[in-house]
């Protein structure tokens, strides 16, 4: 009698069991909260434009204006790339250069590490074979309330110019002044990008 009473009580629970096991589906795939950068574009504010350049002939480094825009044209799982374009200005001059064309790849983690592969481009926006590639690092940070990327960077420009920056970039909309009118190369960031595409 006992077995038996036993034996239904064991039942009765793996019956229950089944049946809730029955309405159970598996987690939703996280969402990544990083997709949001495809189609984004990010430059430099005017604050952030310092930078140096250095060279052991040089007695000290100098002080460079270095205006950076990338167009983010795609994100998957933690990956984006796109457009660079770059341009390096003597602080005391008033004209900026014609701005420098990269490849952007850059990976973001989970927790917003960034790492940013920059690689030269002819204008018309294909690779230049046997450039030696620029390496980046960042961390997403919040900035007045929005997400920027706290970049920095070392890389031979100019011969054997060593440029070294750090910055915080922002995200720049169309409807915002900065689409119009990028600080330190009075264009906008259409006009800045257009000999890279």
């Amino acid at each position: 009698m006992r077995h038996a009473s036993a034996r239904r009580a064991f039942t009765a629970i793996l019956i229950s069991s089944a049946a809730s096991l029955a309405g159970w589906s598996a987690p939703a795939a996280p969402v990544d909260r990083w997709q949001w950068l495809q189609n984004t574009y990010w430059y430099v504010p005017a604050q952030y434009l310092p930078a140096v350049a250095s060279n052991p002939s040089f007695r000290s480094p100098i002080l460079v204006s270095d205006q950076t825009v990338y167009r983010i044209d795609h994100y998957t799982g933690g990956y984006f790339w796109g457009i660079t374009a770059v341009s390096y200005t003597r602080a005391e001059s008033s004209a900026a250069s014609a701005p420098a064309c990269l490849q952007l790849d850059g990976s973001v983690t989970p927790e917003g590490q960034l790492h940013l592969t920059y690689t030269l481009l002819p204008t018309g926006g294909e690779a230049t074979s046997g450039s030696t590639p620029t390496i980046g690092l960042g961390t997403m940070t919040p900035k007045q309330g929005a997400w920027s990327m706290e970049n920095q960077m070392s890389t031979v420009a100019a011969g054997s110019i060593l440029l070294t920056h750090w910055a915080y970039m922002y995200q720049c909309k169309p409807a915002e002044r900065c689409f119009a009118d990028l600080p330190g190369v009075a264009l906008s960031i259409p006009e800045f990008l257009a000999p890279c595409l």
